[in-house]
């Protein structure tokens, strides 16, 4: 996929962010490895976490969270999954932390049209 870059930046357009308590953790890339074990893109140091977690891609202008066959799983508005697509607000639990996706890109306005219809 070739994403257009911001110029200057080398980071992708869109703003996404894993917040975690109160770190906030830019997602810069399209590929993010979480996990316990240090050669992970975001680290967290949590025993009920697995080495290699769970992952979010960017695939298609939308970001994908993935389980990697964690011991803990990995839940989504506490749902357990193994694939899904993250929308803005939604709350990640993985294993027993709580980790929350902003994507400040997203447009809110198509989303509640399509339930609700054009209001006129």
């Amino acid at each position: 996929m070739t994403e257009e870059k911001k110029p200057g930046t080398g980071f992708p357009p869109k703003g996404a962010y894993l917040v975690i308590n109160s770190q906030v953790f830019p997602i810069k890339q399209e590929l993010v490895k979480i996990g316990r074990k240090l050669d992970n893109d975001l680290v967290i140091q949590e025993p009920l976490v697995s080495r290699y977690h769970a992952e979010i891609r960017l695939d298609d202008d939308k970001f994908h969270l993935h389980d990697l066959e964690s011991t803990g799983g990995t839940f989504l508005n506490q749902k357990k999954i193994s694939s899904s697509v993250l929308y803005s607000g939604d709350i990640i639990l993985l294993a027993n932390v709580p980790v929350m996706f902003i994507d400040d890109s997203a447009n809110l306005i198509i989303p509640a049209e399509e339930p609700t219809g054009h209001l006129t």
